[in-house]
């Protein structure tokens, strides 16, 4: 192989193995923010919404803490909100799985459990520390549908 030749395939490896190692990068900071996310979905949210609102107000450090304490107590008054209203949420939920659950054939509804199993637990292997959704205590017991109260035990399908 000639000089020329060589210093093309080279090229082209750096180009391939930069590609490649960018995707990798990429996937992993990706995975990492999905995972904190799903471990914290309403503390992610307000720190994004709170970066984004305050973004270009040049804010002194007294005026971040004031602002960064408001931002946390609407998240505590949500939660408060949230465990008020989470009973009303899983009788919902459950009703609406009895509803499909009704209008299948016994074949269907075998598939629908195993379906509905497997969400619970893709959604409960994020929920298994304490503060799993939000940054305080559970809202509701671990066997209620539509909940994240922390417990890591997926709830038992109706």
């Amino acid at each position: 192989m000639t000089s020329p030749w060589k210093a093309v395939l080279g090229v082209i490896l750096i180009f391939i193995f930069g590609f490649l190692s960018g995707v990798v990068c990429s996937a992993i900071y990706a995975e990492h923010k999905v995972t904190a996310f799903l471990k914290h979905p309403a503390v992610t949210l307000m720190a994004a919404m709170e970066r984004n609102l305050t973004k270009n107000l040049d804010l002194d450090d007294k005026q971040k803490k004031q602002i960064h304490d408001y931002f946390m107590e609407n998240l505590r008054q949500h939660k408060l909100l949230q465990a008020q209203i989470q009973p009303q949420v899983q009788l919902l939920n459950q009703a609406t799985v009895k509803q499909i659950t009704a209008a299948l054939r016994p074949d269907q509804q075998e598939r629908f459990n195993k379906n509905l199993d497997e969400l619970h637990q893709r959604f409960w292997q994020y929920a298994t520390t304490s503060d799993a959704g939000n940054p305080s205590e559970p809202v509701a017991p671990p066997n209620a549908i539509g909940t994240n109260s922390g417990s890591g035990t997926p709830p038992a399908t109706p």
